[in-house]
């Protein structure tokens, strides 16, 4: 006679030998196969954490993509599959997560310089490492030309560039005159100059360069005379030269001042000195 398990039998079952109700899957004989189907997860169904790092990647690739102006929390939030409410859990505010995102692209740039080199070798270097770092990161560039990032990285970039100047002797305002002149120069050249824009395209295809030198050379003379003549060594592939040219000008031209034994301060008007009586001044 087949044995009858009562409901109060089989709760007083050890675990292993319970209903696996929490799983969704009836109890079965040893052995026997489960009457259930459980179909395999999608690992497309498995939404990593969000975390800081996720947002801050995120809003990197939104800037690479669509420019500066697309980022937006809601838009963030979008792409990354949650509500807006939950980035505010990860990041203040839409300025902050501009100055992380800041931070985090200049912790890229390598600020070791040998101290021993001159000052002007030094903040070369810099600028160039600059310069590399915010051209792998499309639309950054202008970012940071509307932020003025704090950041840890960041002051560890700043420390870098105004050493050498500090060492080199400028004084206090000539120091911050001249750290300001370097970094807006290459931030401007990253903003103005992209290797995506139409100019920039443009003048790397060699056979668009060719017409366009052509075209130049076919303009009236009398009414163009400059163009005629230079158009074809203005508009050419060479941006990082142009880049050095415009750095070696800046940066020769600080030495200068630092040099100058006239009585005034880089960027201000120069001491007029009055002769006094007797030819003394």
């Amino acid at each position: 006679m087949e044995e009858r398990v009562s409901v109060q039998d089989r709760a007083k079952a050890p675990p292993h030998k319970r209903a696996r109700a929490a799983s969704g899957e009836p109890a079965t004989s040893q052995g026997s196969p489960s009457l259930w189907f459980n179909a395999p997860l999608d690992d497309r169904d498995r939404r990593p954490q969000l975390t800081r790092e996720r947002v801050v990647a995120e809003a990197l690739a939104v800037i690479a993509e669509e420019g500066v102006q697309a980022l937006t929390m809601r838009t963030l939030a979008a792409r990354l599959g949650v509500v807006p409410g939950a980035l505010y859990h990860h990041v203040r505010n839409k300025q902050q997560l501009q100055d992380l995102v800041l931070d985090g692209v200049l912790a890229e740039v390598d600020f070791h310089v040998g101290h021993t080199q001159p000052w002007t070798e030094q903040i070369t270097v810099l600028a160039q490492r600059l310069r590399e770092v915010l051209e792998q990161h499309p639309g950054v560039a202008a970012l940071l030309k509307t932020r003025d990032p704090l950041g840890p990285h960041s002051l560890a970039l700043a420390e870098a560039f105004l050493l050498p100047l500090q060492t080199a002797g400028f004084g206090d305002r000539e120091a911050g005159l001249a750290f300001f002149l370097i970094v807006d120069y290459t931030v401007g050249f990253a903003v103005s100059s992209p290797r995506t824009s139409v100019n920039e395209q443009r003048v790397r295809d060699a056979t668009i360069r060719t017409q366009l030198h052509e075209f130049f050379r076919s303009l009236p003379p009398e009414r163009f005379p400059a163009l005629v003549a230079l158009g074809e060594h203005v508009w050419l592939d060479n941006r990082d030269e142009r880049f050095t040219a415009g750095l070696d000008v800046l940066v020769d031209g600080l030495e200068q001042a630092r040099r100058s034994p006239r009585p005034r301060t880089l960027g201000g008007r120069p001491t007029i000195r009055t002769s006094r009586p007797g030819g003394t001044s």
